[in-house]
């Protein structure tokens, strides 16, 4: 009871004097002797708290007094005092002044224990295993300070006092010393280090010849982990360790045999370099002895294919093909050769897993064998396998996101395994075991999602297990099938897969088979689990979509038709209405879990959107909707009933006045007002579903809502309008163009009085106070141009003047007296109004008037900012506004009749003193020559060959025309020009354009220059192509800079006929393009890195071939060049500036493209020794961008990361610590505080996905070491810093909760554009 009592004191936060304290650690220590066990546990526990209090001399005592009970002969006073060590030594600050000497004293006890052989305990062992761990950095340094101990390093001492043990006939004792020599040469020195090697690889030949296999396998093991934990230094080794391993493998004994693959295993993690000239022959090795199983017989592994059809075609009509005598096995305690099976294939997992850049390959042996193993008869090498083909999978889905035809490459070769592989999987999915279920369920998940489906004639082979492992009993399964088998895991994973095929597949390919899934998947929606409830509810959507395929995207009802049913499906409406019933009963429940509520809505809505032509109308009317407008009205489940409800509405079954879809009487009553309510919510998930099932709403039942309800929702719509959110806004928009195109008159005069009086007030307010949200190119500015087309369409000229009138007056207001809308924002905005208006505002306003023009055919307006043009008086406003008038008018309607001077006047203010003005008018020139080439481009031609200060303003304006041009191919729009149409002019203006390049001095100039020469080269690459490569040889590096970003330009261009054949034809001579990033000049060189990461991210089909050139061109860029940084005199300060960061950053920025792109063309190892630099970067930009690489790669390939993660770990460091300078400003503390949670998110990333590829079943998980151990120093790290305590404990915390907040497959995949 006193003990007790003492262990709670001690949780405290009391402090005790140096007397107390003495007392305190006497009594602990006398009660470690006390006869009474628990009295002795007791002491243990307190002696955590105790050493967390205690003075440094305190310490020192107990850890004396341990020691010397750690050598009596009483056994239990042994065991306890092991243990009292251990936390003893876990508790023992780091940082002490005296923890050196403290530690060196232990170990020196240690050692003195360890000499005596006869006396040796595990436990010993183990203590000396855990004070290397904590304070091994303490031990390489000679003893001084006074303590009496050799002069011999203490780590020294170790490695020789252990190494006999490795030859100890306990191997218990062996087995242990490897792991403390796993520890110890992380701390050792090179000399050290290379002594252990000579001596193992002595003792090793002499065990060899003493045919000691025992003790040899113990030798093979310590190599495996010497090379684990030290590969950097294990490298030079690897020539030498691979042929004895070879040759050991052959000597007769399983056990060696199964630690030469495991040590393999380890080269191929961690030595991936030095290891790369013996891949070929250890993959041999593997493929041989995967099959090693003496004593057993399997059927002959010659497969007979007439024999396979016939069982097919058994497997597909009764479901049946397994043989309990294969699944029964041979059982035998001293066979052990499964060992070296499950070792052999856990070599192959690394090679897979690690050498991405042999993709194909894999194909040609590793992929068949595979596959034929799949009938091994021992459960763990079994799931082995499979685990093995996973990782095959994933490592294809991986390397094929940036191929350009999804048949081709590994995608193609696993296509054509498909057959096979289902065949051989199929027999074991019948089999009993869970394990071999759960894994090949996971399989084929994989397997569905790399190719898109691609079990379209293999799917049926399957459906007997899918039954038997979603039954909940025997009843309605075919006895002469598989054994049903009750597991929650198993039940996910088979949910998961049916989830992505049956998305995946097209519906016809289920059809014989919906009498076999419907019971299985009714039944798991009715289960008592909640996760496998829910995930049966997400598979019923899919199901419900397979059986009544027909569209659900938003369409107008005219261009949908009904798919019916598939002929094939006799009873579909039979499992309609099972499937009905279970979802109907799941949503009437109201407390159940979160998740099973809001698939069991969307499920519902699929239902009615998909087949409600054949659920019961009175149920739908009487009981469905009630329910849905109560889940409206529910807090937890509205954002999950709105987004059903616009599938509802998007459904071509939903007419007006037809149907039990039609809702018409309950939306001016409930939904909508409801609905409109949702507007005013924070949540903006919520808002952004609401606004477009709103749209869809009254896209299908406008003409049946009253005047109230319009007006009603326009006014809800009205504050989300002034929000001026990028997002919403576009939204908000389109429901008002909605509203107003009903075709009902009550209606319509509504709506249009409510846009013009309030609406249209607030949409002037956003354009100018908000520009960002209507920018170019924006779906805001799309939405606001049919926006005033509408208005001005419904309301004629009146409503045209009265609109007009108010654009024109929001941005002439602010200069002269202040009109109503200025009143207005000043109301809303505030007098910081004016702060936010600028220029900027102008384009919006000008792309709103010209779309009201166009719409009513309005000369008059026209005339009038013609003539502003032309006034020279006009202020510099009210002329930017016209000339974006009248670029945006002349694009859609030609104005060369009407205004036949009007280029002139275009082109005299082309010497404008403003630049904005120029920019203007260059771009009304270039819009207003696309409505009529013929009559403009031969002025345009003419102004750029005389050439003079404006120049730039008319190549500003031709790229205008040929932008147009090149967007012609991605519009329907009659008024877009086409490329074709500039080909009368497009030699001229090819010569003069690469006249104005040798002219140019400005970089903008060339910029608009290369763009111009990209897009013409497109349109007729044959004649342009050649000339652009013949630029490359200019002495000028002006000239070979714009003809490498001429190329960039080319790849944002949409697959047309001409991009298509420019393609193929720029493949034959990129490489001649990208080789510039050896040119002599840096601004060159940065162009063409550019150019890599855009050909990169955009077409990287263009590229993958020639990486093999290009990637050691790239990572040369990547060095810091110190004839680059020069130093710049300010006052009296001095300040470097690195001349080579924007080319070095954009080469990181394209190493990450790449990563995204052509992973399979990248040797993973070499990029990440580039990596591995740039962490440690001196620009902070550059660390973050590694960052951000390293997440990813930890994310695609995480066991190549294990071989350079300890690497890191210096510069992962450095960045987590670093702190602002005193004297910093506070832009200055913010970049280091961004810099530290940038390196805390990298870590936490990267141990996170480690630590998950891991822990699977088939290894048994390792959740307290990254990467299964490989990597101690970043393991050490990780540890630190989720240590309580820890210095930055709230950041790292912070950090963690935002990753594991991220949806999965989200967390590492920080995606960002390059290009």
């Amino acid at each position: 009871m006193a003990m007790s009592d003492l262990s709670n004191e001690l949780q405290k936060d009391t402090v005790f004097d140096d007397a107390t304290e003495r007392k305190i650690v006497a009594a602990i220590i006398k009660a470690l002797d006390d006869k009474n066990g628990e009295v002795q546990n007791l002491a243990v526990k307190t002696l955590a708290p105790l050493v967390r209090k205690s003075r440094d001399q305190n310490i020192q005592e107990i850890v004396d007094r341990l020691c010397d009970m750690l050598i009596q002969k009483n056994d239990v006073l042994k065991d306890i005092a092991a243990i009292g060590l251990k936390t003893v030594i876990l508790e023992i600050p780091t940082h002490s002044n005296a923890t050196k000497s403290m530690i060196k004293k232990l170990v020196s006890k240690l050692i003195g224990f360890l000499s005596n052989v006869d006396a040796v305990q595990l436990d010993t062992i183990d203590i000396l295993s855990d004070v290397i761990v904590r304070f091994g950095n303490t031990l390489n340094d000679t003893p001084t300070d006074g303590v009496k101990l050799s002069p011999v390093p203490p780590i020294r001492q170790i490695q020789d006092v252990l190494f006999p043990y490795l030859s100890n006939p306990r191997p218990a004792i062996r087995k242990r010393t490897i792991a403390v020599f796993g520890n110890l040469v992380v701390h050792t020195t090179d000399d050290l280090f290379d002594t252990l090697i000579r001596k193992s690889v002595t003792e090793m030949g002499e065990k060899e010849g003493a045919e000691d296999f025992d003790r040899l396998k113990t030798f093979v093991g310590c190599v495996g982990v010497l090379a684990r934990f030290s590969s950097r230094r294990f490298g030079k080794y690897i020539d030498t360790f691979v042929p004895l391993l070879t040759r050991y493998i052959l000597f007769e004994d399983d056990e060696l045999r199964e630690a030469c693959f495991q040590t393999f295993e380890s080269f191929i993690l961690r030595c991936p370099t030095e290891v790369t000239g013996h891949i070929e022959a250890i993959s041999a090795l593997s493929l041989e002895y995967m099959k090693h199983d003496p004593n057993y017989s399997y059927d002959s592994d010659e497969e007979d294919d007439n024999d396979e059809n016939d069982e097919d075609e058994n497997m597909d009509e009764d479901g049946d093909g397994d043989d309990e005598d294969d699944e029964e096995g041979y059982s035998d305690d001293e066979d052990v050769s499964w060992k070296v099976r499950r070792a052999s294939v856990k070599t192959l997992s690394s090679i897979i897993s690690t050498r991405v850049e042999l993709i194909l390959s894999f194909f040609d042996e590793i992929a068949p064998a595979l596959i034929k193993r799949f009938k091994e008869r021992e459960e763990s090498v079994r799931v082995e396998i499979l685990s093995t083909f996973i990782a095959l999978l994933k490592q294809v889905g991986a390397t094929s996101s940036g191929t350009r035809l999804k048949n081709a490459g590994p995608i193609l070769l696993l296509r054509n395994l498909v057959t096979r592989l289902s065949k051989n999987l199929a027999k074991e999915l019948n089999g009993k075991s869970v394990q071999t279920r759960q894994f090949g369920f996971v399989l084929l998940k994989e397997l569905a999602s790399v190719l898109h489906g691609g079990l379209d004639d293999n799917f049926g082979l399957f459906v007997a297990s899918i039954e038997a492992s979603l039954a909940t009993g025997t009843i309605g399964l075919s006895k002469s099938g598989p054994k049903p088998i009750n597991n929650l895991n198993l039940k996910i994973e088979v949910l998961d897969f049916l989830k992505i095929a049956l998305a995946s597949h097209k519906p016809e390919i289920f059809a014989k088979y919906f009498a076999k899934l419907v019971s299985p998947i009714v039944a798991s929606i009715n289960g008592k689990f909640y996760k496998v409830t829910s995930d049966a509810l997400l598979v019923s959507v899919e199901l419900v979509k397979a059986l009544r395929p027909i569209p659900t995207a938003s369409a107008s009802l005219g261009a949908m038709e009904i798919t019916p049913l598939p002929p094939k499906t006799p009873k579909a409406t039979d499992y309609i209405l099972e499937i009905y019933t279970a979802v109907l009963n799941r949503v009437k429940v109201a407390d159940l879990d979160i998740e099973v509520k809001e698939r069991s809505i969307s499920a519902l809505g699929t239902l009615l959107a998909q087949a409600s032509d054949f659920l019961p109308a009175d149920q739908i009317k009487s009981i469905v909707w009630p329910l849905v407008t109560e889940r409206l009205h529910n807090e937890l489940t509205r954002l999950t009933t709105v987004r059903a409800l616009k599938t509802i509405c998007d459904s071509p079954l939903c007419i007006a006045d037809s149907g039990v879809l039609d809702i018409s009487t309950i939306l001016d009553s409930t939904i909508i007002a409801e609905l409109g309510s949702f507007l005013r919510k924070s949540n903006r998930q919520l808002r952004l579903a609401t606004l477009s099932t709103l749209a869809a709403l009254f896209t299908k039942f406008g003409k049946n809502l009253s005047p109230a309800t319009v007006t009603s929702t326009l006014n809800e719509v009205q504050p989300v309008i002034l929000e001026a959110d990028m997002n919403i806004f576009p939204l908000a928009i389109d429901l008002v163009n909605v509203i107003l195109s009903i075709e009902k008159s009550d209606v319509k005069q509504a709506a249009l009085h409510v846009a013009k009086t309030s609406v249209a007030n607030n949409v002037v307010l956003v354009s100018v106070s908000s520009p960002h949200v209507v920018a170019v190119g924006s779906a805001g500015l799309e939405s606001l141009t049919e926006f005033w087309s509408v208005l001005a369409r419904i309301g004629g000229v009146t409503v045209f003047a009265e609109m007009s009138e108010l654009l024109t007056n929001s941005v002439s207001g602010v200069n002269g007296p202040a009109s109503k809308l200025v009143c207005i924002a000043i109301i809303f905005v505030g007098y910081n109004f004016l702060k936010y208006f600028s220029l900027k505002s102008y384009r919006p306003v000008a792309q709103s008037i010209a779309a009201l023009i166009v719409e009513v055919h309005a000369k008059t307006s026209i005339d009038k900012y013609v003539s502003t043009i032309q006034n020279a008086s006009a202020t510099e406003n009210i002329t930017y506004l016209s000339l974006n008038v009248i670029g945006a008018v002349g694009r859609r309607i030609d104005l060369s009749l009407n205004y036949p001077t009007l280029h002139d006047h275009l082109l005299a203010l082309f010497s404008s003193p403003s630049e904005e003005i120029k920019h203007a008018a260059a771009f009304a020139l270039g819009n207003v020559a696309s409505g009529n080439l013929d009559h403009y481009m031969p002025i345009i031609i003419q102004n750029l060959r005389e050439g003079g200060k404006r120049r730039y303003t008319v190549l500003v304006a031709l790229k205008e025309v040929i932008a147009r041009s090149s967007s012609a191919a991605t519009t329907n729009s009659a008024v877009s020009i086409s490329a074709v149409a500039l080909t009368p002019f497009a030699k001229d203006l090819w010569t003069l354009l690469f006249e104005s390049t040798e002219q140019a001095k400005e970089e903008g100039t060339r910029t608009v220059i290369a763009e111009c020469l990209g897009k013409l080269s497109v349109s007729n690459s044959e004649t342009y192509l050649s000339e652009l490569v013949k630029g490359l040889h200019s002495s000028s590096s002006a000239v070979r800079a714009t003809v490498v970003m001429a190329i960039r330009y080319t790849f944002t261009d949409v697959s047309t006929a001409s991009s298509v054949s420019f393609d193929e034809a720029l493949s034959r001579v990129i490489l001649q393009f990208l080789r510039l990033l050896t040119d002599a000049d840096l601004n060159v060189r940065h162009i063409a890195l550019a150019t890599l990461n855009s050909a990169a991210h955009n077409k990287p089909y263009l590229i993958a071939d020639s990486l093999g050139e290009l990637l050691p061109l790239l990572y040369a860029e990547t060095f810091v060049k110190e004839e680059l940084i020069h130093t710049v005199v300010m006052g009296p300060f001095k300040h470097k500036v690195d001349d080579g960061l924007d080319a070095r950053k954009s080469a990181f920025e394209c190493m990450y493209t790449l990563l995204e792109r052509c992973l399979a063309k990248i040797e993973i190892f070499a990029f990440l020794d580039r990596v591995t630099a740039g962490l440690g970067d001196a620009a902070q930009e550059i660390k973050m961008m590694n960052h951000m690489i390293l997440q990813r790669v930890a994310a695609l390939s995480p066991a190549a990361v294990v071989s350079r993660l300890d690497g890191m770990v210096p510069a992962l460091k450095e960045a987590i610590l670093a702190v602002p300078k005193a004297n910093a400003v506070k832009q200055e503390i913010e970049k280091v505080n961004e810099l530290v949670r940038s390196g805390i998110r990298a870590i936490v990333v990267v141990a996170k996905a480690l630590l998950a590829s891991t822990s699977s079943v088939s290894d048994g998980g390792n959740g307290s070491a990254v990467g299964g151990g490989s990597s101690p120093v970043f393991d050490e790290f990780w540890r630190e810093i989720n240590a309580p305590g820890y210095a930055l404990a709230e950041v790292v915390n912070s950090v963690s909760a935002e990753v594991d907040a991220q949806p999965a497959g989200k967390s590492q995949n920080n995606q960002m554009d390059l290009s």
